[in-house]
């Protein structure tokens, strides 16, 4: 086999050598320029650090796909490595890119307060480590998601768990009265799109753990094998706390909207 036909030769290698030295020396490039276009020469401690993060995520960011590319010409990669590879990707993106927007905008907003600064400045560094960990939060929700949804798809291709309980219970049965759902309206969600309640029947009996969707439909109730109750018959709601809340174990969720 010819050197320029063999994958995983010099001309494969140095490719690769070739294109992260390229990826960095871009990167570089363009954030000296951007920044002296906002900020003119590039000193201080702050701006020094803001050149950093920029050019190593920016590098990082470029050279991630040359390193799947490789994985995929070996094959080495299944659909759900795929799709976390994908994940990772935007969050890794949209980690660095939050720390770079937090110092650029703080950079800017001290401006004048840097020029006369000797060394880090605390006040820009304790604004530029507030406004990136606040902003992490909704990047943490969605990537957790993503890992659970990736988690649940592979493991029941696989087979390695067990499915949720399904019940068939007509929506009219499963809505609860106008007084109990205004009520319920005006609580905080529990989870988003709905709420977990301890909910009393007209009987006294008390349920724990049911999920009530868009404040006035029950969709599911753990722990039970059964319904056992219809909306009409409820009379009062409890909120269960998050902190409260049983350990999440699909065996356990019993779903009653399931059509027949």
């Amino acid at each position: 086999m010819s050197i320029s036909r063999n994958n995983y030769g010099f001309i494969f290698w140095f490719s690769w050598i070739l294109g992260f030295v390229g990826a960095f020396v871009a990167s570089a490039l363009f954030w000296t320029v951007a920044m002296r276009q906002v900020f003119g020469a590039i000193q201080g401690a702050e701006l020094t650090i803001t050149w950093i993060v920029a050019v190593f995520g920016s590098w990082l960011l470029l050279v991630i796909p040359f390193m799947r590319k490789k994985e995929q010409v070996w094959k080495r990669l299944n659909t759900d490595q795929e799709k976390a590879v994908d994940v990772w990707l935007i969050g890794m993106g949209t980690f660095l890119g939050f720390l770079v927007l937090s110092a650029f905008f703080w950079s800017w907003f001290y401006s004048r307060r840097l020029l006369l600064s000797a060394g880090l400045d605390a006040a820009w560094a304790r604004a530029v480590a507030a406004s990136w960990l606040s902003g992490l939060v909704p990047l943490l929700i969605y990537l957790y998601r993503c890992a659970d949804r990736i988690f649940l798809d592979a493991s029941a291709r696989q087979g390695f768990i067990q499915r949720y309980k399904r019940s068939a219970v007509e929506r009219e049965r499963r809505l609860l009265s106008a007084d109990v759902a205004k009520r319920l309206l005006a609580v905080p969600e529990t989870l988003s799109g709905g709420h977990v309640v301890t909910v009393e029947l007209k009987s006294g009996q008390r349920i724990r753990d049911v999920f009530i969707y868009a404040s006035n439909e029950i969709l599911g109730v753990y722990d039970r094998d059964e319904l056992g109750f219809e909306g009409a018959d409820v009379v009062s709601v409890e909120p269960v706390a998050i902190k409260e809340l049983p350990p999440y174990e699909e065996s356990r969720w019993l779903r009653v909207d399931a059509v027949s």
